[in-house]
């Protein structure tokens, strides 16, 4: 996909006295940014926050087997990729970072299927992350909205915006028309059009809420 077709891009054309910001990296999930969100604060870079999530960003977030294996692959090792950041909830349920090493070569034949939290647990873990990106954000007078990007998973869906009023469901279909299906399940250009079209009415709003700055979501 070309830069100018990505729906922050698209957003950009169609708000030019707003300047959008895309955080969105490749294989990242919600806690690598939670840490971008961070560095933004701590910089002053930003005025208001969306905060993009997909179903699969639940096993980006843990130290998923599913998630890890892909790590043995070595477009990892080309990138200088030697650990990933990953939640785990301590026994009060409080959210920890860890840095897990992604060179797990047992992963890649063993079937640690029986051992694995069930979805219950798993979602847990992206709620409680979400919740400490709401409290970041709220700490630092910083508006946000939670954008659910696709609904493979309808109960996680409904997990989140049954949490977060922030949260908004703006997901397109999974079929060949809103995706680069069969080869690439991420959105094309009909996808980004539709996620830009619904997420415009919602920016300016959030920044009417942010302290005056510059505009940068």
């Amino acid at each position: 996909m070309a830069d100018e077709e990505t729906f922050t891009a698209l957003l950009q054309r169609d708000m030019p006295d707003v300047r959008i910001l895309n955080r969105g990296i490749g294989g990242h999930g919600s806690v690598q940014n939670l840490l971008q969100l961070r560095r933004d604060i701590a910089a002053g870079a930003i005025d208001a926050a969306v905060f993009s999530v997909i179903s699969d960003h639940r096993f980006r977030n843990i130290a998923h087997p599913q998630r890890m294996r892909q790590y043995l692959s070595a477009e990892w090792y080309k990138l200088r990729v030697e650990h990933v950041p990953v939640a785990q909830l301590d026994g009060k349920g409080q959210v920890q970072i860890v840095y897990r090493e992604i060179w797990q070569p047992a992963l890649r034949d063993v079937n640690f299927g029986v051992f694995l939290p069930d979805d219950h647990m798993v979602n847990l873990v992206t709620l409680a992350v979400l919740e400490l990106v709401r409290e970041t954000a709220r700490a630092a007078g910083i508006p946000l909205r939670f954008a659910l990007l696709d609904s493979l998973d309808r109960d996680f869906n409904s997990a989140v915006c049954d949490r977060f009023s922030e949260a908004l469901d703006i997901s397109c279909p999974h079929d060949r028309q809103h995706t680069f299906q069969p080869l690439d399940n991420h959105p094309n250009m009909r996808a980004n059009s539709l996620f830009a079209e619904r997420l415009q009415p919602l920016i300016k709003p959030l920044l009417g809420k942010a302290p005056a700055r510059r505009g940068d979501v």
